[in-house]
């Protein structure tokens, strides 16, 4: 019995004295204020990650679009029979010595569209190689690559294109730099 009313004193001791344990208001507001900051800089970074890879994007879409009209100009002015008519906005090409087949690159500085139009027989087909170019020029060069605008045979054998081009995410503008190529005319006498 001695043992039974000592732990009970005890436990009566203990109720008076405050209770030592738990969490408290400054503990919680220290932990909610880390809390936050954390997520803050998780949202920034996510946000500058996404706006980021949306640019990036950007860039790829409109070198794939250089990158493939540049293919298709090449091949095709490779290939092409003669220069008919030369201007720094228009290239048309013969492709047959009928004259029924005739290969047409124009340049629109309204749109900032350039166009691919083949003319056979009579049909026409228009296809858009690339959209958002700021400027193209097309320069023409003789053999010994000296600046000229003659496309009789013999004259024009180089085109040189330039173009720059820009595209607009998220209300930023891209630019892409100058793509430049010279293309032989294989077939022009």
């Amino acid at each position: 019995m001695i043992l039974r009313n000592y732990w009970r004193d005890e436990r009566a001791a203990g109720r008076s004295k405050p209770r030592c344990g738990g969490w408290m208001l400054p503990e919680s507001m220290i932990a909610i204020a880390i809390g936050i900051t954390f997520l803050v800089a998780v949202t920034g970074i996510f946000i500058s990650a996404s706006i980021s890879f949306v640019e990036v994007g950007n860039y790829i879409n409109m070198d794939r679009q250089s990158r493939n009209a540049l293919d298709r100009m090449t091949c095709y002015i490779r290939n092409a029979k003669t220069l008919t008519s030369y201007d720094p906005a228009v290239l048309v090409f013969n492709y047959d010595s009928a004259g029924t087949t005739n290969l047409t690159y124009r340049f629109d500085s309204s749109s900032g569209e350039v166009t691919e139009e083949w003319k056979v027989g009579g049909a026409t087909t228009v296809k858009t190689l690339m959209t958002g170019c700021s400027s193209l020029a097309f320069s023409l060069y003789d053999r010994d690559l000296a600046p000229t605008t003659d496309t009789s045979p013999g004259s024009g054998k180089v085109i040189s294109i330039a173009w720059l081009c820009t595209s607009t995410a998220l209300g930023w503008t891209n630019r892409e730099y100058m793509q430049q190529a010279q293309i032989v005319i294989r077939n022009q006498p």
